[in-house]
């Protein structure tokens, strides 16, 4: 039985793209806030945005490997902010905002022209639905739904990795959020935008069936793992496609 649909965030439910013209700006809050802190970087934001991409990249594939998310203090004391000596005390205090920041800035987001029908489309059918988001920020997911006008369909069930600490495609984080939606696995369904974290995850975690829809991130989140081949049960241009996909898997 069909029991409840849940979305990947950035990439799937809102389009997401960074540029090279985001570094600078982002690196320029970045410091302008640690400035504000009493924490003065000897270093310019195109240097300091260099330095943070490289960490980024090795944190995000150790993340993926290992299917873990560090909290926020972790990440920049371990990884972006390894180089520069910084108060534990100061940065546990500032390390969610600077994660928010960087959420904000590095990446351009705005919500996918039809999410919004979708979601009202899957609510006229009663399914409950879910979202489950790898991300290094406690709030910005949420702060996101709420911005784009769509966090009522989703009360009661997201989650993310920076408040479970663990990332997909690891398997439990689908399987419990399934369960705060009152389904097993097996009676799930979820829609991404990759093959190596959304496809993988839900299939591991016995997922009913997966849906993907292509983004701007998803080669790039793809690459290297060994994805050639291996696809969702389902792939659509568009995300108004879902609801025929829905009401096959309710009738099968």
């Amino acid at each position: 039985m069909f029991k409840a649909i849940l979305f990947d965030m950035g990439g799937t439910l809102e389009n997401v793209a960074h540029t090279p013209e985001c570094n600078i700006p982002c690196g320029t809050k970045i410091l302008a806030y640690l400035a504000a802190h009493n924490v003065q970087l000897a270093i310019g934001p195109e240097e300091f945005m260099r330095n943070c991409e490289g960490k980024n990249k090795e944190y995000r594939k150790w993340g993926t490997d290992n299917h873990r998310e560090l909290s926020p203090y972790e990440i920049w004391s371990r990884y972006y902010l390894k180089d520069f000596a910084i108060g534990e005390e100061k940065l546990r205090v500032i390390a969610e905002n600077l994660a928010n920041i960087w959420e904000r800035n590095f990446y351009i987001r705005s919500i996918r022209r039809e999410t919004p029908e979708l979601l009202e489309q899957l609510k006229q059918r009663n399914l409950p639905l879910g979202v489950i988001s790898n991300t290094a920020s406690l709030t910005h997911v949420i702060e996101n739904l709420h911005e784009m006008g769509i966090h009522q369909y989703f009360t009661g069930c997201i989650y993310l990795s920076s408040v479970s600490g663990y990332r997909k495609p690891g398997k439990d984080i689908f399987i419990e959020a399934a369960a705060d939606l009152g389904a097993k696995p097996e009676e799930a369904v979820y829609v991404g935008d990759t093959v190596s974290r959304d496809v993988r995850g839900a299939r591991a975690a016995g997922y009913l069936a997966t849906i993907r829809i292509a983004s701007e991130l998803t080669a790039g989140s793809d690459a290297g793992y060994n994805t050639e081949g291996e696809e969702a049960d389902y792939f659509v241009q568009s995300l108004l496609e879902i609801p025929a996909i829905v009401d096959s898997l309710k009738n099968r």
